[in-house]
């Protein structure tokens, strides 16, 4: 019996459990979509210009960015959430400006052409590199290096593995509702892979109630290392950043940015 791959399992095969993460998250998108606009105008991308945001979600970056002026365009594996984002963008009211796609990101050319380009920005949130190995992450690059035009830019927002070594916690909960999560954590220092499993538990008084089980492995990046993997994508880096503040990179900020250009 062939062995799925980890994002078929919680994207794919039972989105809905994800989905209540990223409903739980929605929130967040306006704020974060401020910052983003900030960081986008600092490196001369224009109003009104053409975004494309992959993964997006249920579309909490794209869709108020969207409503700031922008043209964006997302892409995601799950058609859940692509249905999900479609559905917010048109409550928003913004759904001649913010559209939605299924599509992977190891052949985003397949589901976004590039005779639909060029775009002015790229933006690969939410630590969604890592996934595979390390040159499935150079050949997302570079797919997003095609549709991006010369002197655009491409925005990774990614976990910092040097706060993840210099904090390590083996072990995660949190909770989004009634769903609750806890994780089990595994750093494997020599390739730098995390192992971890990720169970979801949904409330039942004060009971806890099994949804789903699902290991997860990912590579996670220091600065440097990110750095290198843009290069090696085709893209030129930039500034680097903690977070969507734009504050200093820190080896105790737990997320960073970093910015290449085409």
């Amino acid at each position: 019996m062939a062995v799925t791959h980890w994002t078929e399992d919680l994207f794919l095969r039972y989105p809905e459990v994800f989905l209540a993460v990223h409903e739980n998250a929605w929130s967040t998108g306006e704020k974060q979509a401020r910052d983003l606009h900030a960081l986008l105008e600092r490196f001369g991308v224009p109003s009104g210009g053409r975004i494309l945001d992959a993964p997006c979600g249920i579309g909490r970056h794209s869709t108020r960015l969207a409503k700031m002026g922008y043209r964006t365009v997302g892409v995601d594996l799950s058609p859940v959430f692509v249905a999900r984002a479609t559905e917010l963008a048109r409550q928003e009211g913004v759904s001649d400006r913010a559209t939605y796609r299924i599509g992977d990101l190891r052949s985003l050319t397949e589901t976004v052409p590039v005779t639909e380009g060029p775009f002015d920005a790229a933006l690969n949130l939410w630590t969604s590199l890592g996934y595979y190995d390390e040159e499935t992450d150079i050949r997302i690059l570079q797919e997003y290096g095609k549709l991006v035009r010369p002197g655009g830019i491409l925005v990774v927002y990614i976990v910092n593995r040097d706060f993840v070594v210099r904090h390590f916690e083996p072990q995660g909960y949190e909770a989004f509702g009634d769903l609750v999560h806890i994780e089990q954590r595994h750093l494997d220092l020599v390739t730098s892979r995390m192992r971890n499993v990720w169970r979801f538990f949904r409330r039942n008084g004060e009971d806890l109630d099994h949804v789903l089980t699902v290991p997860i492995e990912h590579c996670i990046y220091s600065l440097h290392e990110l750095r290198r993997l843009l290069v090696r994508g085709g893209w030129h880096p930039m500034e680097a950043f903690g977070g969507f503040k734009m504050d200093a990179p820190s080896i105790d900020s737990p997320t960073q940015i970093a910015v290449g250009r085409r």
